[in-house]
């Protein structure tokens, strides 16, 4: 597991510096978690409504199974440790570890904004939808990624002091789109955040069927499924 400094492995130091994600930048990730937990319950739902046959129980119980792993991925406590020697950001399974002395400096990004932003006019509600998230890179000296921290789940304070404390000298960009990123910094911008829409939609869009299908099952008597072999 890695939730808590003290579970940081020996070979990597003592702890010098621990942080967190501050509480206000929680709601992206409760907004996240919605649909999975959405899908635990309507299955949990159905499992106490019918004694369905067991291979159909069990596919449910796998299809809840999953979801609870998203859910656990989304909001499992996120933390980052600083040793003498290494940099520290918890994995959903472990720890991602760099050496401080692989990190020649940090690009420090105030709100990254989306490829849509660049269609939006400033100022307006449209303008405010686009602002933007942190993002905080370490970069080696060849200026390759060694380490990320992502702005849906951290702060940019806290990612602020992150960089300050971590590398020699810091790039700081006040707000940037992900393609003038891209540009500037070629290698840092992944492609989820160059094409973020797929990854929701089809999310969104499995989290939909698995509810429709719940609802569908939900209202078929139970002769018809007695009949089906479901019961």
């Amino acid at each position: 597991m890695a939730e808590y400094a003290h579970q940081v492995p020996e070979k990597y130091g003592h702890p010098a510096g621990v942080y967190h994600p501050r509480i206000h930048s929680y709601h992206r990730r409760l907004m996240a978690a919605l649909m999975p937990s959405l899908v635990v319950i309507g299955i949990i739902f159905m499992l106490t409504r019918h004694r369905y046959a067991l291979p159909y129980t069990l596919g449910m119980v796998v299809a809840m199974l999953l979801a609870l792993f998203a859910i656990y991925s989304v909001l499992k406590p996120t933390i980052a440790v600083r040793t003498d020697t290494h940099l520290l950001h918890s994995r959903v399974f472990g720890w991602r570890a760099v050496k401080l002395t692989n990190i020649a400096q940090t690009v420090f990004v105030e709100r990254l904004a989306s490829k849509k932003s660049m269609q939006v006019k400033d100022g307006g509600a449209n303008s405010l939808r686009f602002k933007g998230i942190p993002a905080l890179w370490g970069v080696n000296a060849k200026g390759k990624k060694v380490i990320r921290f992502d702005g849906r789940i951290w702060d940019h304070k806290t990612l602020r002091q992150i960089a300050a404390e971590s590398s020699p000298q810091t790039v700081v960009y006040d707000r940037i789109n992900v393609v003038q990123m891209n540009k500037q910094h070629p290698g840092l911008v992944s492609f989820n955040e160059l094409h973020p829409g797929w990854r929701s939609a089809t999310i969104t869009i499995l989290s939909a069927l698995a509810l429709i299908a719940i609802a569908v099952f939900s209202l078929i008597p139970e002769e018809t499924l007695r009949q089906w072999h479901l019961l």
